[in-house]
């Protein structure tokens, strides 16, 4: 996946500082149990969380097949608080009210 571009929608997002790191298979689709994706989240490119996703995707997959790769700008939500940003959209809101803040983030040195 492209740092802004997410290939299969041809939507253009941001760069952003935040965001969510999954474990990508060898045929191109995230790892997956059926109720979600094995995932974390963090500062993009941090290291220590892409380590603990590739040890979680190799303990499951048992196999060192696949990549990490980042979900730039998303944060893991709670049903809750999907149906919450899917009334502020309808609204006329930004979906996310914390976009604007973690938008405001930045990398610790």
């Amino acid at each position: 996946m492209s740092d802004d571009i997410i290939k299969d929608k041809k939507l253009w997002v941001p760069p952003r500082v935040y965001g969510v790191c999954i474990w990508i298979m060898p045929d191109g689709r995230p790892l997956s149990d059926g109720d979600g994706v094995l995932s974390a989240e963090g500062f993009v490119n941090d290291e220590k969380v892409e380590k603990r996703v590739a040890e979680a995707a190799k303990y499951w997959t048992g196999s060192e097949e696949g990549h990490v790769s980042w979900v730039q700008g998303a944060r893991k939500i709670t049903p809750g608080e999907r149906d919450d940003q899917m009334e502020r959209m309808i609204n006329g809101l930004v979906a996310d009210p914390y976009e604007d803040l973690f938008d405001g983030l930045s990398r610790p040195v």
